[in-house]
């Protein structure tokens, strides 16, 4: 029994669209968050930290969505 649930698990399909639009959205909210908060900021030094946060984030979930690098062929261990 335990075998056959690490099969279903291990061989189940995470690049689906449904997944990398749930992955990448998660991640381009989370970068709004962060540039929602550092408007707060008063110092230039820290608000430029806070925008390449919020750059990263929005990217890394642009990238997620359209199945870019550094997320393209991730799970191909087949």
């Amino acid at each position: 029994m335990s075998s056959t649930i690490n099969s279903i698990i291990t061989n189940r399909d995470r690049d689906c669209l449904a997944c990398r639009i749930v992955s990448g959205g998660g991640l381009i909210g989370s970068g709004l968050y962060v540039f929602y908060h550092s408007k707060k900021l008063q110092k230039p030094k820290g608000k430029t930290v806070m925008y390449t946060i919020t750059s990263a984030l929005v990217l890394l979930g642009t990238a997620r969505i359209m199945d870019l690098p550094p997320f393209r062929n991730q799970f191909n261990h087949r």
